[in-house]
């Protein structure tokens, strides 16, 4: 997806906080409570990002050494003569 692992994970954290943003100040919270669910929830967002990063980046090593390894490594019928 992303070449850079910081970009993509300030992707991440960019796009869920600022969906939670907006869902929160739809609710009209009074200004003098509002940080009773913005601290946790950012603090829900930032564990949520750090492991959606984790899974993105498994699955694209995972992509990188399937790729990799059916390249690289010739198969039986490859070498010649069964060896």
């Amino acid at each position: 997806m992303f070449k850079s692992p910081l970009f993509r994970r300030v992707g991440i954290y960019l796009v869920l906080s600022t969906a939670a943003v907006t869902a929160v100040n739809q609710l009209e919270i009074e200004q003098q409570s509002v940080y009773q669910i913005y601290i946790p929830m950012f603090i829900g967002i930032y564990v949520i990002s750090r492991w959606l990063d984790s899974r993105l980046n498994q699955a694209s090593q995972q992509q990188q050494t399937n790729a990799t390894h059916n390249k690289g490594s010739p198969s039986t019928t490859d070498r010649g003569f069964g060896q």
